[in-house]
C-alpha cells in the first residue's frame, strides 16, 4: 500500500507544472542531485510562502491610507446636527414636584425628582433618604415620572431661524430618545425625510460656495446642553466636553463657530471588510439601541450590556429598552454603588476601572472644531444661541484603497510563478491527479513504467510532430520504441 502511494507520488512528481519536482523523482538521478533540487525546492517554497504570507497580511491589516485633499473648493458641506438636551431644570422639577406631593412636601424630593429625571449614574439624595424610610419615593416606572419633569419642545423652544428666517422649531427638531433623557435634534436626515414627503417647509442644510455659509439661530427658554455631532451620532455620557454648548439658568447670548472636516469613501472602500477598513458604514447596524451605526451608539449598547451584568438591570433612560429590562429603585442603587465600572472609559493596556468596548468609528462621520465660542449676557428673558459654519472647508480626508482583491491575487500569483512556476491550472493539477484519476485505480510500481516518459523519450518525441511514436505493449524493454511514419519504413529505435 505505501509503495503504491509512493509511485503515484512520484509520477506526480514527474508529470506535474511544478518546478525542480521532477528532478527529484526521477530513478536516474544521483542522490547528491536530489539532495540539491530537494533543496532548493523547499528554499523556493518557503520563499514563496513567506510572500503570500506577507501579501495576505497587508491586505488585512494595510489595505485602506488616509490622505489629505486640499483640491476641491465644489464640494457641497453638510450642516452638523444638533441636540439640545434639557438640564437642571428646577423650577419645572418644583413645579412637578408640587403637582405630585403637594405644596408642603419634603424638598428632598425636588432633589430625588432631579436624579431620576437627568440620572447620570449617581444617585445622592435616593441614596440617602429613600431607603431608610423617610420618604415614600417611588419604586419603579420612573420614565412617566420623566415625562412630567422633562420640558417638552413648545416649553424649550421660544423660536428658530435658518440663515436669519424663522422655521417651526418643532416640525425640525424631533425628538430622540438617548441615555441621557429626551432630546430635541436638528439633522440633515430628518429634513431630508420631510422633503421626500414633499413638505415645503423642508431646510436645506447644504453649504457651498454657492449658497453661503449655513447658520442657524436658536432662542431656548430652559437650562440645558447643546450637542455639536455628526449626522449618525447622538448625545451620550462621553461625549467630548469640546463638542458640548452649556446653557445655564440665567439668560446669555452665545456665538458658536464651527470648521468641518469631511471624509469621503470611494465606492471600492465597501468592497473591503469591516476588519480591513476598521470603520462601519451607518448601515452596517448590529446595535440594540439604534437604528443605525455610530460610535456614540456603539458606546452606549455596550454600556447596557454592562449595567445588565452588573445589575441584571439597565437605567431607565436607556433607549430602545423593554420595560423588564428597566431597573427599579433597587436596581438604581446598584448602578449608583457601580458607577465606576460603567460611565468611565479605558483601554485594553490600561489598569484603571472603566468601560471597555470594542467599537469602530463610523466611516462618514466629519469632524467638527470649534473655532471660536462667546456668551455674554442677555436682555431677553431666553437664551439666544447662534451656530454658523467659521469657513467652507479648504480640505478633507479621504480613504484611498491601496490593496484591492485584484492586487491580492496578481502579488500571490506572482510569488507563486517566481518561485516554483505554478499557476492556477498547476494547483488544478492536483485535484484531477488525487482526486478524479486515483478513482480510475491507476497502478503505479516500478515494473510497470508505462506512464512514466523518461528524459530520452521526451528529446525523441520532442524532435517532429510528424512522426508518430508507438511502444509494444507486450515488450519489457522500456527504451525500445516503433517509429511510425508514412514515407519511412517501419522502424525500431532502441533508446
Amino acid at each position: 500500500m505505501l509503495r503504491s502511494i509512493f509511485n503515484a507520488l512520484r509520477y506526480y512528481c514527474i508529470n506535474t507544472s511544478f518546478h525542480g519536482l521532477r528532478f527529484i523523482a526521477e530513478g536516474e538521478r544521483h542522490w547528491t542531485e536530489r539532495l540539491l533540487w530537494l533543496t532548493l525546492c523547499l528554499i523556493s517554497w518557503l520563499g514563496s510562502g513567506m510572500l503570500i504570507s506577507s501579501s495576505w497580511d497587508s491586505f488585512q491589516t494595510n489595505a485602506v491610507s488616509f490622505v489629505v485633499e486640499t483640491s476641491y473648493l465644489n464640494t457641497n458641506t453638510t450642516f452638523p446636527s444638533i441636540s439640545v438636551c434639557e438640564e437642571g431644570n428646577m423650577q419645572k422639577i418644583y413645579d412637578i414636584s408640587q403637582e405630585i406631593w403637594g405644596v408642603d412636601h419634603d424638598n428632598n424630593l425636588d432633589e430625588i425628582l432631579k436624579e431620576l429625571s437627568y440620572f447620570r449614574g449617581e444617585v445622592y439624595y435616593l441614596k440617602e433618604f429613600c431607603f431608610s424610610g423617610d420618604l415614600d419615593c417611588p419604586k419603579d416606572n420612573f420614565y412617566d415620572l420623566i415625562n412630567k419633569a422633562r420640558s417638552n419642545c413648545s416649553e424649550i423652544f421660544n423660536a428658530c431661524f435658518w440663515k436669519s428666517k424663522p422655521f417651526d422649531c418643532c416640525t425640525h427638531f424631533v425628538k430622540t430618545e438617548t441615555e441621557l433623557g429626551p432630546c430635541y435634534m436638528f439633522s440633515s436626515n430628518n429634513e431630508r425625510k420631510l422633503w421626500k414627503n414633499g413638505d415645503p417647509s423642508h431646510i436645506i442644510t447644504v453649504s457651498s460656495m454657492k449658497s453661503g455659509l449655513a447658520m442657524l439661530s436658536l432662542q431656548i427658554n430652559v437650562p440645558g446642553q447643546i450637542y455639536i455631532h455628526s449626522e449618525s451620532e447622538l448625545p451620550y455620557l462621553n461625549t467630548l466636553s469640546t463638542d458640548i454648548l452649556k446653557i445655564f439658568q440665567t439668560p446669555r447670548d452665545y456665538k458658536h463657530a464651527f470648521a468641518v472636516t469631511d471624509v469621503e469613501n470611494p465606492p471600492e472602500v465597501r468592497e473591503l471588510s469591516i476588519h480591513q477598513r476598521k470603520c462601519r458604514f451607518p448601515e452596517e447596524n448590529y446595535l440594540e439601541i439604534a437604528d443605525v451605526y455610530a460610535y456614540s451608539s456603539c458606546e452606549v449598547d455596550c454600556r447596557k450590556k454592562e449595567q445588565l451584568r452588573l445589575c441584571n438591570c439597565s437605567s431607565h433612560l436607556m433607549p430602545k429598552t423593554p420595560e423588564s429590562e428597566k431597573c427599579d429603585l433597587d436596581g438604581i442603587l446598584c448602578l449608583n454603588n457601580n458607577v465606576a465600572e460603567y460611565i468611565g472609559q479605558k483601554t485594553k493596556w490600561g489598569d484603571n476601572i472603566g468601560l471597555l468596548c470594542d467599537c469602530l468609528p463610523a466611516c462618514n462621520d466629519a469632524q467638527y472644531n470649534t473655532v471660536t465660542s462667546t456668551s455674554k449676557e442677555s436682555t431677553n428673558n431666553y437664551s439666544t444661541i447662534e451656530i454658523f459654519l467659521d469657513r467652507l472647508p479648504s480640505e478633507r480626508y479621504k480613504r484611498n484603497v491601496v490593496r484591492t482583491r485584484l492586487d491580492l491575487v496578481v502579488s500571490m500569483g506572482g510569488a507563486a510563478g517566481l518561485f516554483v512556476g505554478a499557476s492556477l491550472l498547476s494547483f488544478v493539477e492536483i485535484f484531477y491527479f488525487f482526486i478524479l484519476r486515483t478513482h480510475k485505480s491507476e497502478k503505479y510500481d516500478d515494473n510497470d513504467q508505462t506512464n512514466v516518459k523518461t528524459d530520452s523519450e521526451e528529446n525523441v518525441l520532442a524532435r517532429s510532430d510528424q512522426f508518430s511514436f508507438t511502444r509494444t505493449a507486450s515488450n519489457l524493454n522500456r527504451n525500445e520504441l516503433i517509429i511510425r511514419h508514412p514515407f519511412i519504413p517501419q522502424q525500431t529505435l532502441f533508446l
